[in-house]
């Protein structure tokens, strides 16, 4: 595990406790995996040392951790940690003595859910283009959405044009634009077969323009599974 390290020491004040973030990582061998963090600019618990590995083995949060998580819903670890410490404990008299101690607990890391890509998803169009905006105020250009099903049986894919809802923050030069036309698409699409959905991005000014505002999902029973297409789609328009 790591933490923020820190070489000032730790002060824990009479009833009050503290909150250490830790970031766990999970060893490449099924096997026990240990690492050691300084807190307060000690020196660090050799945790190769025999007797650490004897104290764990002893442990509640050793046999926490050994608990079979196979019926479990969601993937997860069991995880056990030791905690050496020394304390300074200050008495009246302006005396001081020094605690030595630990402590075995029992941690549970569940991995998160990471978002399923079954799409392969493209845009085709035409990046520059020039219009004199005195004569048409409007410019339709026309952009093609490429959807390959990935998966290995047939899905429904719901495609939105003209929100940005789950989409990063066009970026900070671009301008904002408009799609006319029908702007909300619901297709069948069988395993690893390409449809495409024709759109229509009409702009009013020159500039550059990040034409990849899109959303596209997959119908599940579980609720829409949101597919990500590439961060940014530049498109430019110059003035005639």
């Amino acid at each position: 595990m790591n933490s923020l390290e820190s070489n000032i020491p730790l002060v824990v004040y009479p009833g009050a406790s503290i909150n250490i973030p830790f970031r766990a990582e999970l060893s490449p061998k099924e096997s026990a995996y240990f690492s050691s963090v300084s807190l307060g600019g000690g020196p660090l618990v050799d945790t190769s040392a025999n007797h650490v590995l004897d104290l764990y083995r002893r442990s509640h949060a050793c046999l926490e951790a050994n608990k079979t998580s196979a019926d479990s819903p969601s993937p997860h670890y069991n995880m056990g940690m030791l905690v050496f410490w020394e304390g300074s404990v200050s008495e009246e008299g302006n005396k001081s003595r020094i605690l030595h101690a630990q402590n075995h607990t029992a941690l549970q890391a569940s991995l998160l859910p990471q978002p399923q890509q079954l799409l392969s998803l493209g845009l085709s169009y035409q990046e520059t283009w020039s219009a004199d905006f005195k004569t048409a105020p409007l410019l339709p250009v026309p952009v093609t959405l490429h959807i390959t099903n990935c998966y290995n049986t047939s899905l429904t894919v719901m495609v939105t044009a003209n929100t940005t809802a789950g989409r990063p923050a066009p970026p900070k030069d671009t301008l904002p634009f408009m799609w006319s036309g029908v702007v909300r698409h619901k297709i069948e699409i069988p395993d690893h077969v390409t449809r495409s959905v024709n759109l229509t991005a009409v702009f009013s000014t020159p500039g550059v323009y990040n034409i990849n505002q899109l959303s596209v999902c997959v119908a599940r029973d579980t609720g829409p599974l949101p597919q990500l297409l590439d961060s940014t789609s530049l498109l430019r328009v110059d003035a005639l």
